[in-house]
């Protein structure tokens, strides 16, 4: 399994173009040549697929905007797009607000999701849904996740283990489930601090490492990439590495 950055981590230091290169030399220079693309400013297709051939950096996927994916003229510049920087997996980051969340708010999203899967299969790429705790309520007795596995045969999915912890279930479960129907898998840990939770580099922590990789592993997850959306112990860089380090000392990397 390869590991690379989640963008958004360092969203913050991605506004500009100038900012991209410099950012993704950096991390470069940290020892990832993985990403997926979120949260960067504005910058043109061509200047952005010549900063990661420039660096070295394979892109596996993005996080795109749902008012993109979700129009259809807009999905043919995003198929374009991906393309030709080289990304397999169309992605969305969550669930959008439009859709409630209720059994009939999923019961749309779904029917909505198979457009969308259809269409980019035919194109030669794929669909991936980023869950996090909400997908776990239960709506008729059965859990929103359950029933996009089960009712979205096409459907990728960016298993995010801080986000099934928090949604009170085991992230092993569900890469067990899912198996190849996962192509990019985001690793963040979950800390508790007082009376919350937070996100924490991994090692830092509670999750089982050991039990998720070793799944991941038994099913050949091709791609990881860390996510951590803010409690950054210094700021994101340094959490970056720390995170690597710990994947580093306890042989879960492998690129």
């Amino acid at each position: 399994m390869k590991i690379g950055v989640q963008t958004y981590t360092i969203r913050e230091y991605l506004k500009t173009p100038h900012d991209i290169r410099s950012s993704f030399k950096k991390i470069k220079d940290m020892g990832f040549d993985l990403v997926q693309l979120s949260g960067l400013g504005s910058i043109e297709t061509e200047e952005l697929a010549a900063i990661l051939k420039d660096t070295g950096i394979q892109a596996c996927g993005t996080h795109s905007p749902w008012d993109r994916i979700s129009d259809e003229k807009e999905l043919d510049k995003l198929i374009d797009e991906h393309k030709r920087l080289g990304c397999s997996q169309i992605g969305v980051g969550m669930k959008p607000a439009l859709y409630p969340d209720t059994y009939e708010g999923y019961t749309d999203f779904i029917k909505k999701i198979n457009g969308i899967c259809n269409k980019l299969e035919s194109s030669g790429l794929y669909f991936g849904y980023h869950n996090h705790e909400l997908e776990f309520m239960k709506f008729n007795g059965m859990r929103a996740i359950d029933r996009m596995i089960e009712e979205c045969p096409k459907c990728e999915f960016t298993l995010d283990v801080f986000w099934v912890q928090a949604g009170g279930m085991n992230p092993c479960d569900y890469i067990d489930r899912l198996k190849n129907r996962i192509r990019i898998l985001h690793l963040k840990d979950y800390r508790i601090k007082g009376r919350e939770r937070e996100y924490a580099e991994i090692g830092q922590g509670n999750l089982d490492w050991s039990a998720i990789f070793s799944q991941c592993e038994k099913h050949g997850i091709p791609y990881a990439v860390i996510e951590q959306d803010d409690n950054f112990l210094v700021d994101p860089f340094e959490s970056l590495a720390l995170s690597r380090s710990f994947l580093a000392e306890n042989s879960f990397l492998k690129n």
